[in-house]
């Protein structure tokens, strides 16, 4: 790692931290959204942060029943706080097809973002998290680059490098 992404990662371990080779699908193998998000917290499940991944999908699904996640321009966000996760995470995953999020330009998603983390009632990490998120995935040729990256690890840096350009 250079030195720069070394002083990066110092600068934003928000984002850092919460992007884990665990948490990655490197290629959602569901086409529709409520499949998509049955599998991301099953990642969760799987990596041990919730013992209850129905709770939690019910969660994530009564947050996007409020309002669609898929922010547009290929991103989706789908996020909810629920007491039945051991704390703050973020799953992500891609799909070359793409995901209908009902994003307001009506373009799939390609590259979804999934948090979750407990009902603690004042979480400015929670939110500063989704601002790095969206912050990062805000140019059109890095989305490309994430996309194209063939592995996790340069993903991770991709989306840590993007958060500060």
């Amino acid at each position: 790692m250079s030195p720069a992404t070394l002083a990066q990662v110092r600068e934003s371990p928000l984002l850092w931290q919460h992007l884990q080779q665990g948490l990655f699908i490197p290629e959602l193998k569901s086409k529709r959204k409520s499949s998509v998000l049955e599998e991301m917290v099953s990642v969760l499940a799987a990596a041990g942060l919730t013992r209850h991944p129905e709770g939690v999908l019910e969660a994530v699904r009564r947050r996007e029943a409020l309002g669609a996640t898929g922010l547009g321009k290929g991103i989706a966000v789908p996020h909810a706080r629920s007491t039945l996760v051991t704390g703050r995470a973020v799953v992500v995953a891609r799909s070359r097809k793409g995901v209908d999020f009902d994003a307001p330009d009506g373009l799939p998603a390609n590259l979804c973002f999934m948090i979750v983390a407990p009902p603690i009632e004042r979480d400015p990490v929670y939110l500063s998290l989704m601002a790095e998120i969206v912050r990062s995935v805000r140019l059109a040729k890095t989305r490309q680059r994430l996309l194209d990256a063939p592995d996790f690890v340069l993903m991770r840096r991709i989306l840590v490098e993007a958060a500060h350009d």
